[in-house]
Order: C-alpha cells, then structure tokens, then sequence
C-alpha cells in the first residue's frame, strides 16, 4: 500500500503539469480554432527567460513575474503572426505555421542557451516528502495545487465574467459576435495570451523542479495534448479529467513492476509512453464521432 501511495503522489505533477498546459491548449482552441502544436514554445520561452534574469542576480520574483510576461507576449506573437494573418488559408495551414515557430524557436534556444540540460532557479521550496519506500521532492509535489488554483481561477473567468463570455461567443460566432459588439480578433488575441500565462507558469515550475533544455522543455508538452483530446478541446472540466488520466498513467504505471507477470512490460523505458498511447486510442475511438463533430463545426465559423 506504501508503494502505491508513493507512485500516485509520484503522479500528481503530471496531473498539475498537464492541467495546467492542456488548459492553455483548450483556451487557445475554443478562441482560434487553432490547435496550436507551437504550445511548448511559450512554456520554455517563460523558463528561459527565468533563468537568464535569476542569472543577472534579478530576484528570483521579478524573474518570474518577467518570464511569465515574456510567455504572454509570445502568445500575443503566435496570434498575430500564425493565426490573424493566415485566417484566410484556413485552420490547418494556421496549424502548420505553429509547428513552424516551434522548429524555429528549438534552434535559436538551443543556438542560445546550448542544447545541454541547464540548473533553472527552484520557484518551490526545497526538501521532500518522505514515506518509508521513497520521497517526493516538494518542488515537483508543489506544482499539484498550483494547477488547482490556476484551473479554479480559469474556470470562474469562463463561467462567471462577461470576459469569459464574449470569448466563447466570440468562438462560437464571430460575426454574430461582432455584430453584438464584440471584437473577435482582441477576444482570441486575449485567449492566446492566457494561453501563454498558463504554459509559462507549467514551464517555469517544471524546469525548477527537473531541469531545462530546449527539446525536454518545448516537447514535453506533448502529453498534455493527448489530456486536451482526452477530455475534448471543447471543454475546460474535460481536460481536467483528461489531464488526470494522463497524469496517473504515467505516474502509475512503474509501480505495477512488484508484480512478476507484467513487470518486464512496465518497467522498461518509454512504458508509461505505450501504456498512454493504448488508453488513448481506445478513449477516443470510442467516442470519435463527438471528436469529428466538433472539428467540423470549428470549419464553418
């Protein structure tokens, strides 16, 4: 029983992770149309700058605080250049272009900062839990109730201000919107840039607690992918379910090696990977054709 507590506390930063990054991910949907594969660019641009200013021996706050700006206004680039200007070609060549500035953006970091893992600034404390057959760092347990606080937060703006509402009018219609006083573009302007707020926020807490290099930081995000389509790109409670079964999974899936019969499939390298990526297909075959209405409606806006 001690050994499966520790696991599932091993699996609350994926949870929180990817809570975090796959609600970006459906803001940024549900505002655009646009699934935006560029996602991990503004999670590493957050850490980077993080660590380049905590470098300068600016506080460790204020190198927060500006990273989180520099993740915001990356959201604010993606939306001008890959969204706004390319509308008339369509959501998948919009999608295409942020699959572009992801390539982009791995080069000149890696071209920057090197390609080899970086010490980034601990935002969390230092320490650990301990339980009789391990420990888990309070830097990577920390980020659990972030994502809490940050989804509580995103929900109340969706679900109770008149912001929230004009942008999923905004996505829903946006003539409609426009004709009822709403800009459509400042709206998914707007979701790009939480978007940005939210990654930088995963991608800062995560490079403190693990690390930081250009391809763990912008592709790492992947996972949380799989967390929005899980829960469906329409729906913010969604991908926190999605997130969750994400997260376990992934945590999870290592302490089933005490068992002799399957030990030799879960323990080898890229297991939780494998194990994901069946619980995914069959999740979302099971419920394709809500998958397929969905996209055929995000066409016609």
């Amino acid at each position: 029983m001690t050994t499966i507590v520790l696991y599932l506390l091993l699996s609350l930063p994926f949870v929180g992770a990817y809570l975090l990054l796959g609600l970006g991910i459906t803001v940024i949907y549900q505002a655009s149309r646009v699934l935006n594969l560029a996602h991990g660019v503004m999670a590493m641009t957050a850490a980077y700058f993080c660590y380049q200013l905590f470098k300068w021996h600016v506080p460790l706050v204020f190198a927060v605080l500006l990273g989180l700006g520099a993740a915001t206004l990356m959201g604010l680039l993606l939306e001008r250049i890959f969204v706004r200007r390319l509308r008339a070609s369509g959501p998948t060549t919009q999608t295409v272009g942020t699959v572009a500035a992801l390539s982009f953006a791995i080069a000149l970091a890696s071209r920057i900062w090197g390609a080899l893992p970086v010490r980034a600034p601990a935002v969390l404390p230092s320490g650990a839990l301990h339980l009789s057959r391990g420990f888990v760092p309070w830097a990577q347990l920390g980020i659990f109730p972030i994502a809490l606080v940050g989804g509580g937060l995103l929900f109340a703006l969706f679900r109770f201000t008149d912001v929230g509402l004009a942008m999923r009018g905004a996505a829903q219609n946006r003539r409609g919107a426009a004709l009822r006083g709403v800009d459509p573009d400042r709206t998914a302007a707007l979701a790009w840039a939480l978007g940005g707020l939210l990654a930088g926020l995963a991608g800062i807490l995560l490079a403190g607690a693990n690390g930081l290099d250009p391809f763990t930081s912008s592709l790492g995000v992947l996972p949380a992918f799989v967390a929005a389509l899980l829960g469906g790109l329409e729906s913010t409670t969604g991908v926190a379910a999605g997130a969750a079964v994400v997260g376990i999974v992934q945590g999870m899936v290592p302490a089933f090696g005490v068992f002799p019969s399957v030990s030799h499939l879960v323990q080898g390298q890229g297991a939780p990977q494998l194990v994901l990526g069946a619980v995914a297909l069959v999740v979302m075959a099971s419920r394709g054709a809500r998958l397929v209405t969905g996209d055929v409606r995000g066409e016609t806006l």
